[in-house]
């Protein structure tokens, strides 16, 4: 059981811890990788394409932080236990993840999307991140430490959005696993919450918000922009440090108050 009694500067300390993050590989998941890297974590890459790492791998090596990577796909269970030993093995302990992994789909209306674009978003996203998050807590229930996970949601796991029916579905079905992981995990103290970040500028999103619609998407968002992913490094933090020791089954929202925002502000 995690101690509480004693709150000093350095409950958001995470040097040495052993984290994993999946979709290390994608724009986001990258960009959370650094944080923790920076934070001295000792991180553990995953994608399902190892060379789609090598772009953060350069980085980390540039700033001399610690790291290994490993290919894994996520959907694949057998080799997600595979990887999740040999990474157990290596370190002798997972102190976290981070389930960041998932895909868009394609942009169709509900009676256009196929059933294999529906799967395939499902298995991704939400199959992977039960299969990955079931595996590391199979270790961290023996560790007399217990250990963090956080799975990475969205802003439409709690609204809806045209043409995004199965991406939204998956995202919410995330935030309730992460309620009933909590609950299931509790007694091994292991804390289980969720990151549900809006637009963060990744040079996809980027690339929306400066084209043609950009004016639309922000006009949609309440602050009128898209988070600098750095504006996500506080709320990791939180959730993946002792910082959050009584934390669990919560979904923090960091999107600029888009999912609250049924209601347009009237300009003066």
């Amino acid at each position: 059981m995690e101690d509480t009694t004693h709150i000093s500067n350095d409950i958001f300390n995470i040097s040495d811890d052993v984290i994993i993050v999946t979709g290390a590989g994608g724009g986001l998941g990258s960009e959370l990788a650094l944080m923790l890297a920076q934070a001295k974590a000792r991180v553990i890459l995953i994608d399902k394409i190892l060379s789609s790492m090598d772009e953060i791998a350069s980085k980390l090596n540039a700033m001399g932080l610690s790291y290994c990577k490993f290919s894994c796909d996520i959907t694949d269970s057998a080799m997600v236990k595979s990887t999740i030993k040999q990474i157990y093995d290596k370190y002798g302990c997972i102190d976290a993840i981070v389930n960041c992994a998932g895909i868009l789909g394609a942009d169709d209306t509900l009676f256009n999307i196929t059933e294999a674009d529906w799967n395939q978003v499902m298995a991704v996203n939400l199959t992977g991140t039960w299969l990955m998050a079931t595996e590391v807590a199979r270790y961290m229930k023996n560790q007399t430490s217990g250990g963090r996970i956080v799975n990475i949601s969205s802003s439409l796991g709690g609204r809806a959005q045209s043409q995004r029916v199965h991406y939204a579905t998956s995202k919410a079905g995330i935030e309730h696993l992460t309620r009933n992981m909590a609950m299931e995990l509790i007694d091994f103290s292991i804390r289980v919450n969720c990151l549900a970040p809006g637009w963060v500028a990744t040079p996809m999103v980027a690339s929306i918000l400066d084209g043609a619609e950009g004016g639309c998407w922000k006009k949609s968002i309440p602050m009128h922009r898209a988070a600098n992913p750095k504006e996500l490094m506080g709320p990791l933090l939180l959730l993946v440090s002792n910082a959050s020791s009584y934390m669990t089954g919560s979904c923090l929202r960091v999107d600029g108050g888009y999912s609250y925002c049924g209601i347009e502000k009237v300009q003066p």
